[in-house]
């Protein structure tokens, strides 16, 4: 559609097709879709804008914020499996980057990474 020089449908899953770039870690293709969306889409679809903030946040590597932006909205069934999904794979690989990169960690670090408030995050290990 793009190559044609065409719009696409006013319908279209922008939230679904920016979540994809996301899922797969793209976040230059998420940016650019995000840039190529409509203002009348934006400001009429506020899953879009919360799928977005899940981008900003991962772009800007705010790993506290990631968290807040999978929580913050409450998901359509069509977007909620790759959100779960997205956010299964984030918890994943900061599990793997606080096992290997760090030899310490404070605890509050920590739990920013993985979701959990610095109160009771290694209470068992303390």
């Amino acid at each position: 559609m793009a190559a044609k020089g065409l719009e696409k449908p006013s319908d279209w899953p922008y939230a679904l097709h920016l979540l994809g770039h996301i899922y797969i870690f793209d976040l230059n293709g998420a940016r650019f879709l995000w840039k190529r969306v409509p203002s009348a889409v934006k400001q009429g679809q506020p899953e879009l804008v919360a799928a977005w903030k899940i981008g900003q946040c991962l772009w800007t590597y705010d790993y506290a914020g990631v968290h807040e932006a999978f929580k913050g909205y409450s998901w359509s069934p069509a977007v909620q499996q790759i959100v779960a999904a997205i956010k299964d794979e984030y918890s994943k690989k900061n599990m793997i980057l606080l096992s290997t990169a760090y030899s310490t960690i404070s605890v509050i670090d920590a739990a920013k990474f993985l979701e959990t408030n610095h109160f009771g995050a290694f209470a068992g290990n303390v």
